[in-house]
């Protein structure tokens, strides 16, 4: 990740497209303008004297607000217990140590503006990236593994720097009803770690850090955005983080979605049930670089399901084969042909719990633009209350290129105008 300037702008639907901005937008180094100023940890949400067109791009009307201009940093998260990829085969010496290693100590720099028309949060929110991830555990071809080659996914944690392959990602989390200690600690009072590991863990695929809330009873609200399975959502997953009978154990997850509908599944893998050997489950024959399949793409015959996984790693799906050997645009790392591993649709399309939280998001080339937009108050009770005159905490994560590492800056306040 690269140093860019940040041509602020922020608003939660997320839409790829390439945008525009006005020349005369400001950029993340500070606004120029005295009358309105910055600020590294409050974020003062604007009354609009018009809203913004919400389509992902800058207006004008973004330059009234003032940026929070901050950095999110990557710290450690606490010792591995068990290993998380199935590539290491249980062996701990061959991932890092910190759960959030090789990431540990990177710093991305962002700007976030907010404002309000009275019926919907707008936030806009930039920052450094030179690089629009989306390989996310792609399916390669390992001439040298098994008996005559494998088909294998790229590692969804990554064991040392060069092994990097999944999404950017964002998310935001906000209190409701004032649980205890979220106004001093924010995210940090919802991340537990050391937890206790039980027997099925490594099946199970436990971690000894997780996240859920101190007190029985007690919610935050949590926005967690993924650029490839939001792709044709444009919405960032809508959910909460909730207290666990089973704290203090590596089992007890306290993320929950709400209501709605999933936009993506991840269940992309065949098994072969004639020799147990396993391999993308769908296929586009004729396409290159592409990182997640749509459901329409499914359901039209584009993509093929696979049928067969050959002992030489030769697929056959109806109407062909695909044979990797000798052919380096199936090989590990940044072949062009590599499956993806992921299903996508649209979603609820703003019309459901899970959705409500709109994202319009564009990678510029130096960074992420997003604009993002959700209802001041919904009435459901597992979504923040955003009170027009009154503040509250919140933090937020950056992750580049990652599947659990992530940059965070907590302890922040939303200040809503009148």
């Amino acid at each position: 990740m690269k140093i860019f300037k940040l041509i602020t702008a922020l608003i939660i639907t997320v839409t790829f497209v390439l945008g525009c901005t006005h020349d005369d937008y400001v950029p993340i180094t500070g606004t120029g303008d005295v009358g309105i100023g910055e600020s590294s940890d409050e974020l003062l949400v604007k009354k609009f004297s018009t809203a913004p067109l919400f389509d992902g791009n800058i207006d004008d009307v973004w330059s009234e607000a003032r940026p929070l201009i901050n950095k999110a940093t990557v710290s450690g998260a606490g010792d591995r217990q068990i290993t998380l990829n199935g590539s290491s085969g249980g062996d701990l010496s061959l991932e890092p140590t910190d759960l959030m290693d090789p990431y540990t100590g990177e710093s991305y720099s962002y700007s976030l503006r907010g404002g309000h028309d009275g019926e919907y949060l707008y936030l806009l929110f930039e920052w450094e990236d030179d690089t629009d991830s989306r390989d996310r555990q792609s399916w390669y071809f390992d001439p040298n593994s098994g008996v005559s080659g494998e088909w294998k996914q790229e590692n969804k944690y990554a064991n040392h720097k060069n092994d990097k392959f999944y999404e950017d990602k964002f998310g935001f989390m906000f209190p409701i009803a004032n649980p205890a200690g979220f106004n001093e600690g924010t995210c940090t009072v919802t991340c537990h770690s050391n937890l206790e590991l039980l027997p099925n863990s490594l099946a199970d695929g436990h971690k000894v850090t997780r996240h859920y809330m101190k007190n029985e009873g007690e919610l935050a609200d949590f926005w967690h955005w993924k650029r490839d399975r939001h792709a044709l959502a444009e919405a960032a997953d809508d959910g909460f983080v909730q207290w666990e009978d089973d704290f203090d154990k590596a089992s007890a997850n306290g993320r929950k979605n709400d209501d709605g509908i999933s936009p993506y599944s991840t269940g992309m893998k065949f098994t072969d049930p004639d020799n147990d050997l396993s391999g993308p489950k769908y296929v586009i024959p004729t396409r290159e670089n592409y990182y997640w399949i749509t459901q329409t793409e499914i359901d039209n015959g584009t993509a093929k399901a696979v049928t067969d996984v050959a002992a030489n790693g030769v697929l056959t799906y109806d109407g062909g084969t695909i044979d990797p050997n000798g052919d380096p645009a199936y090989s590990q790392g940044f072949g062009n042909k590599r499956m993806p591993s992921v299903i996508i649709n649209p979603g609820g399309q703003g019309n459901d719990g899970r959705s409500e939280v709109q994202v319009k998001a564009i990678h510029t080339g130096s960074g992420w633009q997003l604009e993002i937009r959700r209802l001041l108050y919904t009435g459901d009770p597992t979504d923040a209350e955003f009170k027009i005159g009154e503040t509250l905490p919140f933090g937020l994560a950056i992750f580049n290129n990652a599947a659990i590492a992530h940059g965070q800056t907590n302890f922040l306040s939303m200040k809503i105008e009148n």
